[in-house]
């Protein structure tokens, strides 16, 4: 137990000290204060558990010093001392939860009830805090156990209001090692570099880790999160990453992302961190997937996702992506930034300049606003029912209006235009094989297959059965 000592004369001051010192051995006297004033910095700089305070001091007398030490920690406990028997002291010391109150020159016997009486309170408050702590936990991990598993537990929801009620999203990490002795680091890490609240479940093989966070966060950020962890721990531990939902009963998903994706990274040792790959995804796709988000101006998604990706990259296929990236400059009629291929020598030029591509488009379309904003609406959302009308009031403009100015924009109607982002992405996804014709009709915005198959054959010259063929005959 600490004891810091306010009082103002020298050798009641002393004498208190001593008497202390040399009757309780488990008791350690930490500091004296002069003053009000003192008593406060003292408190603040060695966090006594108890606190003798003389009533009567010069100024910051002793009430005020408990007022402002009390709200600026209420666990220390006070024992006042005063040569005056005043009720009215006690009356308002009793507001800041102080029982004892002994009169100067303080006797023994008083000095030891009231030091005996504050430790056992003191042990009682430990206690209480110990079962406190140990009911979080408990309830923590019924959390992270009820949304890992589907259907979710009728507690679970309550759980989240009394634990994490601003919760607006969250994600899954798992890590894997070969040495179980590095997964203790994992939790000071984490709790040392994030800001997020987070559940941490040790399973039997790995370690399982729910980021909660009381904001929305998107793919860039949670790959982010996940670099941040993986350079404060180390090389020797493979984390695997969900992505983000904002629905609690979605959250099961993002815990089998992660361990999929976590299975993969150890299985392959490509890679150390990151969201589970497609296992017939080609860089090709990749590439893609940087250009598309680039061209949404989204330069920090394009950047992570080339830094995840970094080691699958021969120098032919990043002179690939510079082409391919300077094709969507020149196709959208905007200036790229200004880096040849031959100045972009390691990682971090790469991914400098992936980025900066990413926010030169978006400047690019906060400066040709709403026609730009369409764009990145309709790049967002063709999956989606979309109409004129809808899409129009989302610029706040009339529809005959931003008929009217899309066309004059993009020199194709909206109708035409909204098609063609469909079709192109119903070639990429037949291109990649991995969805059923049916599945992609769906995926691109088509409730009606057979609608679907007519478009496209417009669109493209071919069916979409005709066109998969040709793609597996190659």
């Amino acid at each position: 137990m600490r004891v810091l000592i306010a009082e103002d004369e020298l050798i009641e001051r002393k004498a208190m000290r001593k008497f202390i010192e040399e009757n309780f051995s488990e008791i350690q006297v930490v500091g004296e204060a002069v003053n009000g004033r003192k008593a406060i910095e003292q408190a603040q700089l060695l966090s006594p558990n108890v606190i003798f305070m003389d009533v009567k001091m010069p100024g910051i007398d002793g009430l005020e010093a408990i007022k402002q030490i009390y709200n600026y920690d209420s666990s220390i406990k006070f024992i006042m001392i005063s040569a005056y028997d005043s009720f009215d002291y006690a009356k308002q010391a009793m507001a800041y939860g102080i029982k004892d109150y002994i009169l100067k020159p303080g006797k023994k016997e008083e000095i030891v009830k009231a030091l005996l009486r504050v430790k056992k309170d003191i042990e009682n408050d430990r206690q209480q805090q110990k079962e406190r702590d140990r009911s979080k936990e408990w309830l923590k991990e019924r959390f992270i156990n009820g949304i890992m598993h589907h259907p979710l537990p009728k507690d679970t929801l309550q759980i989240k209001r009394k634990l994490y009620p601003e919760m607006k999203s969250g994600f899954f990490l798992v890590f894997m090692t070969d040495d179980n002795h590095d997964l203790h680091k994992i939790r000071i890490e984490i709790e040392k570099n994030i800001d997020h609240q987070f559940v941490l479940l040790d399973k039997e093989n790995h370690l399982v880790v729910c980021m909660i966070a009381n904001n929305v966060l998107e793919k860039d950020e949670v790959l982010a999160i996940t670099q941040k962890i993986h350079f404060a721990i180390g090389e020797n531990i493979f984390i695997g990453t969900g992505y983000s939902y904002k629905s609690l009963d979605k959250l099961q998903s993002s815990y089998h992302e992660a361990y999929e994706a976590c299975i993969q990274l150890k299985s392959d040792k490509k890679r150390k961190y990151g969201f589970l790959k497609e296992n017939n995804q080609t860089l090709e796709d990749i590439i893609a997937d940087i250009c598309e988000s680039i061209e949404k101006g989204k330069g920090n998604e394009a950047s992570l996702l080339y830094k995840e990706n970094n080691s699958l990259f021969l120098s032919a296929d990043r002179e690939r992506l510079y082409i391919r990236i300077k094709k969507l400059f020149d196709n959208n009629h905007i200036v790229p930034p200004k880096s040849s291929i031959l100045s972009l020598q390691t990682y971090n030029d790469w991914s400098n300049f992936i980025n900066m591509c990413g926010i030169k488009i978006n400047e690019f379309y906060q400066s040709k606003q709403p026609m730009m904003q369409v764009k990145m609406y309709l790049l967002d959302n063709y999956h989606q029912s979309i109409s004129l009308e809808e899409v129009a009031a989302t610029v706040k403009l009339s529809p005959n209006y931003f008929s009217s100015l899309f066309r004059e924009e993009f020199g194709v109607t909206f109708i035409d235009y909204v098609t063609k982002i469909r079709m192109d992405k119903a070639k990429e996804l037949i291109i990649k094989n991995n969805y059923s014709l049916k599945e992609i009709s769906f995926m691109v915005g088509y409730k009606d297959p057979n609608y679907f198959s007519r478009v496209f054959k417009n669109h493209h010259k071919q069916s979409p059965k005709q066109y998969e063929k040709e793609i597996l005959k190659k």
